[in-house]
């Protein structure tokens, strides 16, 4: 009868040091994920923060000395035209930093949001064939929702496509069938050792771990032949 209780004992609490081990594992790689989510957005403001000091400021430095050291013997078109330039420039500074603080669109239309950052960001990208299938009738996200999102993407992008990378095309596809959202990547002609760097990065389980977290979704990332496939799943809350 001792022998039985003992070894009763034993299955449970084998049970519970299972459960236990599984629990504190799951902890770790969430505290990783999030860690890593956190020191990216930090570099994220720090970048905009030196994109201002190193871009707007010095330009407004420069624009003030311009005005400063203008003599009156000038002609008056040359000073125009010179003034017109530099507020253009200073203008277009603004509207790339506000366009990095809050995408256009996030509020009214998730395609709309895509389709404005994915040509924002073919800009760097010039390589890269671009494809783009967003539906026109959509249902309105919340701005919230929209937001994750739209930094999932760039996050994603960030990721499957490092310097170096050979692929030709990427296409893009959102979808949406009774509330269940699909946002699909194709990234075709990806050289088979660059994708197996990319599934294999710590960040990919780091971004699957926060878009789970935040927008209580699903995201899988697989491979046929030399095409990469991502897709993030989720429902409207």
């Amino acid at each position: 009868m001792k022998i039985l209780q003992i070894e009763v004992y034993v299955l449970i609490t084998s049970g519970w040091l299972t459960t236990l081990y599984f629990v504190v594992r799951r902890w770790l790689r969430q505290r990783q994920a999030w860690q890593w989510w956190h020191q990216q957005q930090v570099l994220q403001l720090h970048q905009q923060a030196e994109s201002i000091r190193d871009g707007l400021l010095q330009q407004t430095f420069a624009f003030r000395r311009y005005l400063e050291s203008t003599v009156s013997a000038q002609p008056e078109a040359k000073q125009t035209a010179r003034w017109l330039e530099q507020f253009q420039e200073f203008y277009l500074s603004l509207e790339s930093l506000s366009n990095e603080l809050s995408p256009p669109f996030v509020a009214d239309s998730l395609p709309l949001a895509l389709q404005f950052a994915l040509k924002d960001w073919q800009r760097s990208h010039l390589e890269l064939d671009l494809q783009l299938n967003l539906p026109t009738d959509w249902s309105d996200n919340s701005p919230h929702k929209n937001q994750i999102i739209l930094s999932m993407v760039t996050e994603l992008l960030t990721l499957l496509t490092p310097e170096g990378n050979r692929a030709e095309r990427l296409h893009l596809t959102l979808t949406n069938h009774s509330n269940f959202y699909k946002l699909t990547f194709q990234l075709e002609d990806v050289d088979s050792l660059m994708m197996l760097k990319i599934v294999r990065r710590s960040e990919v389980t780091y971004i699957k771990e926060i878009f789970h977290s935040l927008a209580a979704g699903q995201l899988e990332i697989s491979h046929k032949g030399a095409v990469l496939i991502t897709q993030l799943c989720w429902r409207d809350d």
